[in-house]
């Protein structure tokens, strides 16, 4: 046995220590996770830089060719031997990626001799390559096998993709099933023991998208001209903000009960959309995520989906500023609302997706992209997070971002620019939007016009009595009995509602609205409750008769008063829903308005992931703390990035451990894989698989 070479993690302590200044300044800015709390030596920050959570962090950032790199040094041995560069043929420019790797310490040394940081490989997904290429008609090739080389595939997607096996050798049995995989390319031969499952073969196995991962960005596309995706993105984010209103309104006056587990039911949704005239899945998530919706107990400790007080807040906040927080909301959103279960359940929950979605809409920065060149482009600046997406979910977020007006003619929109650049998203917002205007242009047809968006006030008040019937920038509403009615219903009167019109409509207002106003009003309150706990009174005797032969619980006085023990409130709406209209009144006989005071829960708004910032009075300390140890501390022994850097390069190592005994043992073996806490390795003198727990290792020696 040879002496014992130096392991991966000596390997990256001694380069930490032979970093410069300027350079260990570099590693802390680019990946601060290892820096929280300050580290108190290099060694610490070696440890630090291997661990799982760290490293991927860090692959995350990396592009196709950068991981391409990465993976044919690994080929190579790079993780347990220095490779030089000049060995490398790759078919593009190994400069930038090059660099890229060294600043992120995740490849160490000079050019003569590059060594694969220990942590990394073991880091990206499990069999999975950028660089595997699809075979020739994949499908045609999987179709044809026998059921025994089907079960031999399917056996290596189920297991990590990489299997060993004598039937791997030059001179094996060409009639056996592995070489003939091997011969077709369905299998990869890593050397004379030992296949692969190529990732493109595996993809098409799962029934999944064979996916393409380019080494170059693809060319930049003819920009679109701004004035067309501002306008596009306005009319979007208006038509956003329209719908949360109209949503957060309902819910005011009816808040919606939710099933046993939270989640929003299927026939709540369906009733909703009924209610409101479009799908509010996309709208709810965004409202629950920007805190202006939420789920909590109202009435008799029934949970329900119901507005906050940040909503109310928000429904009377300017219109740019409304726009900005919706944005904000879906990009924080941890909701799928693409995903066919129900709304706010926990399948619908995915918190992973808020860095996807961000992911994929700064793509979209600097200028527009078609559905193939996203996905170009995807796969090739984020291949990791590509690698977790499908193809539905990027169509999804594509679309969501355009119903928001985040995206607009697939190029990011003005405030999608801001926040990814980090300036005022309001301030993108406001310069899109138009100036709200305070007049109305009246119709004889019954509609009227609103030119510009209306102030918060205007809105809710023609709301009210009118229906919207064309959303935009400028709007159309239309005045019907029914709308006139709901408007009286909620306490607003006819003269009121004329005076109003009156006020802020461009010219005088047609007779046609006027007389349905008075028509809807002669009728509205001709029937009159009170508290008794309530009457009802009217001088039409017959309407009396009527209301109490639909109403059990009324009591007819005289013909023309009636009395009920229901409370007011209850007693207007069983009127109502029998089709009557009745006003309220007080003791006086004056008018009273019986809404209920509206049902609030609390928000649980949500944020959009960020790395964490590094100020400069950090990177300073970091530094000062490194360098006052530096020369005194060693790698601490681990042997866990040994070992998975010896069964991934098939290399022999010395392991001792403790027997169950407590007897100290020490074996020569392959180490096979390093999974669930236990080592598996060929004890070649003996021709058996070992099993040894990692708890019980206490030295591992590469041979």
């Amino acid at each position: 046995m040879s002496a014992p070479l130096s392991t991966p993690l000596s390997t990256l302590l001694s380069a930490l220590s032979e970093m410069g200044d300027a350079e260990l300044r570099e590693l802390i800015r680019i990946r601060p996770d290892a820096t929280f709390p300050a580290p108190p030596s290099l060694a610490s920050l070696a440890t630090r830089l291997t661990l799982p959570g760290s490293v991927a962090r860090a692959l995350r950032r990396l592009t196709a060719a950068d991981i391409a790199l990465l993976e044919t040094l690994g080929d190579m041995g790079a993780e347990l031997d220095p490779v030089p560069l000049s060995s490398i043929n790759l078919p593009f420019q190994l400069a930038g990626p090059l660099n890229k790797l060294r600043s992120h310490a995740l490849l160490l040394g000079p050019d003569d001799g590059l060594r694969v940081a220990p942590g990394v490989l073991s880091a990206l997904p499990s069999g999975w390559r950028i660089l595997d290429p699809a075979p020739d008609n994949l499908a045609e090739a999987l179709s044809s096998i026998s059921p025994r080389e089907r079960q031999v595939l399917e056996t290596l997607a189920a297991s990590g993709s990489i299997g060993t096996t004598r039937g791997a050798a030059p001179d094996a049995d060409p009639d056996l099933p592995v070489p003939r995989l091997i011969s077709r390319g369905l299998l990869a031969r890593v050397n004379a023991t030992t296949v692969r499952l190529p990732r493109p073969v595996r993809e098409m196995l799962r029934c999944a998208a064979v996916r393409t991962y380019p080494l170059e960005p693809h060319p930049p596309s003819e920009p679109v001209e701004q004035s067309l995706i501002d306008a596009t993105s306005t009319a979007a984010g208006l038509e956003s903000v329209r719908q949360m209103r109209q949503l957060l309104t309902h819910l005011i006056a009816a808040p919606v009960e939710l099933n046993k587990d939270g989640s929003v039911g299927v026939r709540a949704v369906a009733a909703l959309t009924k209610a409101l005239g479009f799908d509010p899945s996309l709208t709810v998530t965004v409202g629950e995520s920007a805190g202006l919706l939420g789920r909590g107990d109202v009435g008799e400790d029934t949970g329900a989906l119901a507005a906050t007080r940040d909503g109310l807040s928000w429904m009377d906040s300017p219109l740019a500023q409304q726009w900005a927080v919706l944005v904000v909301g879906w990009l924080a959103s941890p909701w799928r609302a693409d995903s066919g279960a129900r709304l706010l359940s926990e399948e619908t929950r995915a918190p992973e997706i808020r860095s996807a979605r961000w992911g994929v809409v700064k793509l979209f920065a600097p200028g527009p992209l078609s559905r193939d060149d996203l996905d170009a482009d995807l796969h090739h600046f984020s291949p990791i997070l590509a690698a977790g997406m499908s193809p539905q979910l990027i169509s999804a977020v594509v679309r969501e971002g355009h119903l928001v007006g985040a995206l607009a003619e697939n190029s990011a929109a003005a405030p999608l620019t801001a926040l990814i650049e980090g300036r005022d998203i309001v301030a993108a917002t406001r310069d899109l939007v138009p100036d709200e205007v305070d007049y109305l242009i009246p119709q004889a047809d019954m509609t009227i016009l609103a030119p510009g968006p209306l102030t918060p006030e205007m809105t809710a008040v023609i709301e009210s009595f009118a229906d919207l019937e064309s959303p935009g920038v400028a709007s159309v509403y239309r005045v019907t009995a029914s709308s006139v009615r709901r408007a009286l219903n909620s306490g607003r009167t006819g003269p009121e509602l004329k005076a109003w019109l009156g006020a802020h409509a461009v010219g005088e207002v047609p007779q046609g609205i006027t007389f349905a106003i008075d028509d809807a009003a002669r009728h509205h309150g001709a029937l009159r409750a009170g508290t008794a706990l309530s009457y009802l009174r009217s001088d039409d005797e017959a309407l009396i008769a009527s209301a109490a032969a639909a109403i059990p619980q009324l009591s007819v006085l005289s013909p023309t008063v009636a009395v009920s023990q229901l409370p007011l409130p209850e007693l207007m709406a069983l009127l109502r829903a029998c089709g009557f209209q009745p006003a309220a009144e007080d003791e006086s006989g004056a008018a009273l308005t019986v809404a209920p005071e509206p049902q609030l829960v609390a928000p649980t708004p949500s944020t959009i992931p960020r790395e964490r910032a590094v100020d400069p009075e950090h990177v300073d300390a970091v530094l000062q703390a490194l360098r006052s140890t530096a020369g005194s501390e060693t790698d601490g022994g681990d042997f866990l990035p040994t070992l998975h850097a010896a069964a991934r390069s098939r290399r022999h190592v010395t392991i001792g451990y403790v027997d169950k005994n407590g007897r100290g043992q020490q074996l020569t073996v392959l180490p096979l894989s390093v999974t669930a806490g236990q080592v598996d390795a060929l004890d070649e003198a003996t021709e058996r698989v070992v099993r040894i727990a990692l708890p019980r290792v206490t030295k591992v020696e590469l041979t």
